[in-house]
């Protein structure tokens, strides 16, 4: 094999481990020599990649076998590999492959092409540029029945030409980006075709709209996590819609121009208040804390609107009417509420930081009642009311209470029933341990 038409897999191997020879292969070399085994034989690692070798063919299939018996992974990123008949020859030599990239080979799509056998050991495949035909596609995955993760990126995809009827349960994770599909029509039929699709990562496509007339119940009903980011989506809209895939809870859309005008902090938060199913957002966890100020901040943005999305009713029935905020002076007097707090006959004036939570607040009155924080339950007093009220809400803010020096905090155990009968007339009742 001459330099100019490409070499064999074997030959790549020998030069990437041989140090001594260039294209011989059944040469004796030193044990001392890094990658060998003490007589002197070559050893392959499980993980094995022969990046831009110029390989167009598997080479003497009895010597592959030999040297990749205990190859697990295989990476053959820009090779001259054309002919999937090489590829197969080359698979049935490595019986424990189970990953197989072949990135950016130029392999010919042959609609005569055909394979009776079947590796059901690869569960990861990897097709990028290499401009693989959807019929082709179907071939491949009737040989590779198991698998589980593929890669189809940068293959030029207007459409997605798949058959009606295929179904292809075993893939889970599939990775399609920088293509040109713009309608997303188009990507229902992988959600029909791949049902069990868990990960779809489709990063810097050509979407305008995620509007589909397909129901996304049934097209993908197990989609857990979603990649969108850098793609054309243009709408609230559109958005809102990824309220409807029925499992989807991690969500990336990063990098979307028509929200470039706002800060990080109100793009989060204009996201995170329209999609009560996202509790993971561009990598990050969406804590309750974080989504209830969010919803709060989307009230507040549509208060004085005249048309009200249908968002702000939905938010409205969960946390009540919700005001504008005010300006904040930070004063020290702005920044602490001066209050009376009290547990059984201990009571004391405390400087309470508004800029906290219930939850914050039962750790710092820990010392004062003797309590856990996990133990005591705490109420407001509203000198206005003259009733206890139970601050149910430990991700609340403290901001919301508007207490005045004429209010106050009540602790009690956990086990203790407290009654308020009006009046500031408390009845309390120990729970009888079991």
């Amino acid at each position: 094999m001459t330099a100019s038409t490409g070499i064999t897999m074997v030959e790549a191997i020998h030069q990437k481990y041989d140090d001594d020879v260039e294209t011989c292969i059944h040469i004796h070399i030193p044990a001392s020599a890094p990658g060998k085994t003490d007589s002197g034989h070559i050893v392959i690692p499980p993980i094995l990649a022969l990046h831009d070798s110029n390989i167009c063919e598997a080479g003497d299939l009895d010597r592959l076998g030999t040297l990749c018996k205990q190859v697990q992974e295989l990476d053959l990123t820009k090779n001259c590999i054309k002919d999937w008949n090489q590829i197969i020859e080359i698979i049935e030599r490595l019986p424990r492959l189970r990953f197989l990239n072949l990135t950016s080979n130029p392999i010919e799509n042959r609609s005569s092409w055909q394979c009776d056998k079947q590796f059901p050991n690869i569960s990861n495949l990897i097709l990028n540029d290499t401009n693989i035909a959807w019929d082709c596609l179907m071939k491949l995955l009737h040989v590779f029945p198991r698998v589980e993760e593929l890669h189809l990126s940068l293959n030029g995809y207007s459409s997605v030409d798949l058959h009606g009827d295929f179904r292809f349960p075993p893939l889970s994770r599939l990775y399609l980006n920088e293509n040109k599909i713009q309608d997303w029509t188009e990507m229902c039929r992988l959600g029909q075709c791949f049902p069990n699709l868990g990960n779809l990562v489709a990063m810097e496509s050509k979407f305008t709209s995620i509007m589909s007339d397909a129901d996304l119940k049934e097209t993908f009903p197990c989609l857990k996590s979603l990649n969108l980011s850098k793609t054309n989506l243009a709408t609230w809209e559109d958005i809102e819609i990824f309220r409807e895939f029925p499992a989807l809870v991690d969500l990336r859309i990063k990098d979307l121009s028509f929200i470039k005008k706002l800060s990080e902090k109100e793009r989060r938060q204009n996201i995170v208040s329209r999609l009560p199913n996202i509790t993971k957002l561009n990598g990050s966890p969406v804590h309750e804390q974080e989504r209830e100020e969010a919803e709060r901040a989307f009230i507040r943005n549509f208060l004085d609107a005249e048309t009200k999305p249908k968002r702000f009713y939905e938010l409205e029935k969960i946390h009540g009417k919700v005001e504008h905020l005010a300006d904040i002076d930070l004063s020290p007097d702005d920044l602490y509420y001066h209050i009376k707090v009290k547990y059984g006959n201990k009571e004391e004036m405390m400087d309470i930081l508004k800029d906290q939570t219930v939850k914050d607040l039962k750790k710092e009155l820990q010392n004062f009642c003797g309590l856990a924080s996990d133990k005591m339950k705490i109420f407001e007093f509203k000198s206005d009311y003259e009733n206890l009220y139970l601050m149910r809400s430990d991700i609340r803010s403290l901001h919301s209470y508007r207490f005045t020096e004429l209010d106050e905090i009540h602790i009690y155990d956990v086990k203790t029933k407290v009654i308020s009968k009006g009046d500031y007339e408390i009845v309390e009742k120990k729970e009888k341990k079991e």
